[in-house]
């Protein structure tokens, strides 16, 4: 029963906020920490087992939570020389070209800028 209310209790909390994902996890890990320990425990060590895995299953469950806060980031570097622009000869030509391509990333980092906001903001991620 008062693993049921426990559990009942932690639910509650991630329910009633915005929390990250590391939180999430911190919480939850400690809660799952603590009723391992309290099953694997026995005698006059049950509470330092239960303490020993809620420490332990927040620590994990805040490493695994932060890692799904912070997506692979891919960066994406040409070579000096190797712009989509280097084969055009007219430096006029070759100036509006790679004021185009600097543009179009400048929009591409602006949508990836929106897009991040907007998954940690609304939870609304790709």
């Amino acid at each position: 029963m008062n693993k049921i209310f426990v559990t009942s209790i932690a639910v509650l909390m991630l329910a009633g906020c915005n929390a990250t994902n590391q939180q999430k996890g911190a919480l939850l890990g400690g809660v799952g920490g603590g009723l391992l320990g309290n099953t694997i425990g026995k005698g006059s060590g049950n509470k330092a087992a239960i303490i020993g895995g809620a420490i332990l299953g927040t620590i994990a469950g805040s490493a695994v939570g932060q890692s799904m806060d912070h997506p692979n980031q891919v960066i994406v570097q040409q070579a000096p020389g190797s712009s989509e622009c280097s084969g055009i000869v007219n430096p006029g030509v070759r100036s509006s070209c790679e004021r185009g391509v600097s543009e179009r990333n400048a929009a591409a980092q602006r949508r990836a800028e929106q897009s991040a906001y907007q998954c940690a903001r609304y939870g609304r991620c790709n």
